[in-house]
């Protein structure tokens, strides 16, 4: 496997499952980091195999264990828990997503870790902090997001709605990731390991923390919901408008921007063809806050202009008139469209799998001009197990022979 980046010569042993923390390690290993994933022996990890498709790896597990190592291990046996033990005095970093307690139970505190490697990262992530009352509660994402302000803010007037994608789970892991290289560069200067542990919950405030801004100009009463509105303030306009064909997915995202002096609104009135609602010509489109209690005009001339245009010729057409603009775009869109793969973006890459064949996954978003990504598929379970136990450990094929007949690995 290819270990170049500049994490290259850092080794991660990784004990994480489903999305929050396999983000975060999948992350470290696009950056050249040597990612070591620890699963269970025949069965893999929890999101390894679906009961519809048994012993075939998920689409789900594809997408999140990219440029990844395989090993595999009963951490529960004694002689699992050695192995484990031995891993830890030869990596740098430790990243685990375990309910709360699990490695504690294995034996496997940060304590214990220190004491074998004490300049080892240990990094926790969990759905609540360690240091606060709902600790031991269990937690997935959409627990993360009702309890982190979101979905407070999230949906229709009437109804809280949430997120149809799993922001606790990826955003968590990715600032985990985040998180870990700063503590990697601590120790470089300092010398020193430490723990780190991150709260879904936690970062879900912090994501939305601009949430406090209406909180305190409101009077401190809890937010609104607006649906496709601008929370901040009513503006006009601030909507998802439906476009030609009407499908499933044909809309795009109006809003023009509410600083004073914007020209946003005229730019978009002779966009479509509608000079007469400029601001200086009708009394009723003077300023954002009139185009939102006038909303019936503002709308039903978007509306009407968008009866001949799909969302792609939208945009295009009202972003070149600098006029904010976003067509909504499915996985579909973003699978089946070519820009996405071009060699200087690669966002959209295509690796391939032994069960799956040919398959196109999102990549690295950020573009680094001295470090080029190179992607392999999530690998084979205990794929790598010669190689670590062998290699590094120094373990013989021998004994390799009889852990794997005693189901250790």
């Amino acid at each position: 496997m290819a270990c170049k980046g500049p994490l290259s010569g850092y080794r991660v042993l990784d004990m994480t499952q489903f999305e929050s923390g396999t983000s975060c390690t999948e992350t470290l290993a696009w950056l050249g980091a040597e990612v070591l994933k620890v699963e269970r022996p025949g069965r893999g990890e929890l999101g390894r195999y679906s009961q519809a498709e048994p012993g075939v790896d998920t689409y789900g597990f594809l997408v999140m264990n990219m440029n990844k190592k395989s090993i595999t291990c009963n951490a529960k046996s004694p002689e699992g828990l050695e192995l484990l033990k031995g891993l830890v005095a030869k990596c740098d970093v430790i990243v685990e997503n375990m309910g709360p307690g699990s490695m504690d139970n294995l034996g496997l505190t940060y304590e214990a870790c220190k004491e074998i490697n004490p300049k080892i990262i240990y990094a926790g992530l969990k759905g609540f902090s360690q240091s606060g009352p709902y600790k031991d509660y269990p937690a997935f994402d959409p627990i993360a997001t009702h309890t982190g302000v979101m979905v407070s803010a999230t949906g229709l007037p009437e109804r809280p709605i949430k997120c149809g994608i799993s922001v606790a789970d990826s955003g968590t892991g990715q600032m985990l990731a985040l998180s870990i290289i700063a503590a990697l560069l601590q120790r470089e200067r300092e010398g020193i390991g430490q723990r780190v542990d991150i709260a879904m919950q936690d970062f879900m405030i912090g994501l939305s923390r601009s949430q406090w801004e209406p909180y305190y100009n409101n009077g401190k009463v809890p937010n609104r919901r607006v649906a496709n509105g601008m929370p901040l303030e009513d503006v006009g306009p601030s909507d998802t408008y439906p476009c030609k064909p009407f499908g499933l997915n044909d809309y795009v995202h109006i809003y023009c921007s509410r600083a004073p002096g914007s020209k946003q609104w005229d730019n978009l009135c002779e966009a479509i063809g509608r000079p007469d609602l400029k601001q200086d010509v009708c009394p009723e489109m003077a300023t954002p806050r009139l185009r939102f209690q006038n909303r019936e005009i503002c709308d039903t001339a978007i509306k009407d202009w968008l009866k001949d245009h799909d969302k792609f010729e939208a945009m295009e057409i009202l972003c070149k008139a600098d006029v904010p603009a976003g067509a909504l775009l499915s996985v579909d869109d973003i699978t089946n469209d070519p820009q996405y793969y071009a060699p200087d973006r690669q966002m959209m890459v295509e690796v391939e799998h032994p069960q799956r064949g040919k398959v196109k996954l999102p990549g690295f978003a950020p573009k680094m001009s001295a470090v080029t990504v190179e992607y392999e598929s999530s690998p084979a379970l205990g794929g790598s197990n010669g190689e670590v136990y062998g290699g590094l450990l120094g373990l013989s094929d021998e004994k390799l022979a009889e852990l794997k007949e005693k189901r250790v690995i």
